[in-house]
């Protein structure tokens, strides 16, 4: 049952590559189901044609009308619209290895230079004949790769009520044609057991490296505004959440931004 409601950390994960421009909260529902994501980016002025460096901040929420447990988030994918882009092979990455176990500071430590974001999360644990113990910790995003492949990788670790560590992965995936240029996909991993469930999380993501003297960047992207116009609105990403018990959720995310000339 606890398990449930680690859909937030997917959440998270798919709110890091929203490009939104302001900020704002979309909420989307079936049922008694319902989760809802906000975020920002900056700059809000970006180039029309060459992608430029941003940075995102996220929060995410996932509940229900009736204040039940959520059912358990089994999948999710997203697909990111080719104007928004990650950048997986511009900075260094780690495994998943180096960074499970750990406390935040050793996966500083082990893999710093792959950092791409960090904020907090909220979550509740389950203790057996205690009831629900509230705690927050640290969340951190690495690049990474699995089996030599591009991935996501975000780490979540609390001292409270004891000291615990866990990794989730995301596949990253190219897409040759269509409107979306990349694909993130996730399960949720069982070694995530009884732990508990997030309810909250906030981060902020982006990485800029300097390699060989030249700078790189995690997350870039452009203002695709026609000729004449100085902005645009437009779907960045489209969002597929897959619950047990066969549930669905599908979620489109908008874009708005201005032009840099």
């Amino acid at each position: 049952m606890c398990r449930t409601r680690h859909a937030l950390l997917g959440v998270c994960l798919i709110a890091s590559f929203v490009l939104s421009a302001s900020a704002f909260a979309t909420v989307v529902q079936q049922g008694t189901l319902r989760v809802s994501i906000a975020t920002r980016v900056k700059p809000y002025r970006l180039p029309r044609a060459d992608p430029a460096p941003i940075k995102v901040l996220i929060a995410g929420h996932v509940w229900t009308s009736t204040g039940a447990v959520p059912p358990q988030l089994t999948r999710l994918t997203v697909l990111i619209n080719r104007h928004g882009e990650l950048r997986p092979g511009s900075i260094p990455s780690c495994t998943i290895s180096q960074i499970r176990p750990s406390t935040t500071a050793q996966a500083i430590e082990r893999c710093g230079p792959a950092l791409v974001g960090s904020g907090h999360f909220w979550a509740s644990v389950v203790l057996p004949e205690q009831g629900v113990y509230h705690t927050t910790g640290r969340l951190l995003a690495f690049n990474g790769t699995i089996g030599g492949r591009p991935a996501f990788l975000a780490q979540i670790y609390t001292t409270q009520p004891f000291p615990s560590s866990f990794v989730v992965p995301f596949s990253i995936r190219h897409i040759d044609r269509g409107p979306y240029g990349t694909e993130l996909s996730g399960s949720l991993p069982q070694a995530l057991g009884e732990w508990g469930f997030v309810d909250r999380i906030k981060m902020t993501l982006g990485r800029e490296a300097t390699i060989g003297g030249r700078t790189h960047s995690y997350l870039r992207a452009s203002c695709p505004a026609p000729k004449g116009t100085d902005g645009a609105s437009f779907s960045l990403a489209l969002a597929h959440f897959y619950f047990a018990g066969g549930e669905q959720l599908e979620a489109g995310v908008p874009k708005s931004c201005g032009v840099k000339e």
